[in-house]
């Protein structure tokens, strides 16, 4: 049902009940002189320019939240709006009244007329919502709690000599600790298995070089207690300490160096012993 006033009056005495001579004649003039200034701020502060078709039209709905939104910061767009709701206007109603600079009809005007469509390019640079918490929360879970499945076939050789093949699925969740330490002991049975698939060419050569290496260190100690004696007439403590484990081990060249050490050093202090001795002897016949 069409209002008996026209709609112009109707808004113009609720927004200016009581008008002063400083206040717009009409609502015509309201709109020329606040409303259309207020909303070329508004296109200018948002789109930055007029160089778009898109912003010489923006079409902006009185009826649409977000342009409300952004209209309602200014002053007069805020009391046409409160207006609107007190009194109760109807969507249609605003659509049909607001037909002026920058609003919807306007950019419709303008299609219907060029025959094209003015895009609006608002909300593409704006990405889908994504709800972060719950990632979260299941990076949470995930971290606390892993699951895993292993099949592991075991080979073992029956009474008779035999083989038989066991199967056995293991399906258990585990914490980060447990996860691991069954790691390690993944590794060391990789290790484990490597050496049982070797050739016996392989492992001969494995062990001569394991020899080898031990050889070389032998000698290398060896070398440096014959320095030390030759220097010194007394072994470091390191030596002393690698020949007493070497001994307790049952090596039996590092049995045979101490034993050779020990009585090299009781030939030494025996030859000083004689030496004192003979020259206390010379120095009585002198005197």
């Amino acid at each position: 049902m069409r209002r008996q006033t026209p709609l112009a009056h109707v808004l113009y005495a609720y927004i200016f009940p009581h008008p002063t001579a400083n206040d717009p004649p009409s609502f015509a003039a309201y709109l020329a002189r606040s409303l259309v200034p207020e909303v070329r701020i508004e296109v200018a502060t948002f789109y930055g320019d007029l160089n778009s078709a898109e912003a010489r039209y923006p079409g902006l709905n009185y009826c649409h939240a977000p342009h409300r939104m952004r209209l309602g910061r200014f002053k007069h767009h805020k009391r046409l709006f409160d207006a609107f709701d007190s009194l109760g206007l109807t969507y249609n109603e605003i659509q049909e009244f607001c037909c002026w600079e920058g609003t919807k009809w306007a950019r419709e005007r303008y299609e219907k007329d060029e025959g094209i469509t003015v895009h609006d390019t608002t909300g593409n640079d704006i990405q889908p919502y994504t709800d972060r918490r719950e990632l979260r929360v299941l990076d949470e879970r995930r971290r606390h709690s892993i699951t895993r499945q292993t099949d592991i076939s075991v080979i073992i050789e029956e009474a008779d000599g035999a083989l038989s093949m066991h199967v056995a699925e293991e399906d258990e969740e585990m914490s980060d600790a447990e996860c691991d330490v069954e790691e390690d002991g993944e590794e060391a049975e990789s290790e484990e298995a490597e050496t049982a698939q070797e050739t016996p060419f392989e492992t001969s050569a494995r062990e001569q070089h394991v020899a080898e290496l031990h050889r070389r260190r032998d000698d290398g100690v060896q070398q440096r207690i014959i320095t030390s004696w030759d220097r010194d007439g007394v072994m470091t403590p390191e030596l002393e300490q690698y020949l007493k484990e070497a001994s307790e081990r049952g090596d039996v060249d590092a049995v045979n160096w101490r034993s050779m050490m020990t009585g090299r050093a009781e030939a030494r202090s025996l030859r000083t012993s004689a030496a004192r001795a003979t020259g206390a002897v010379s120095t009585r016949a002198a005197v």
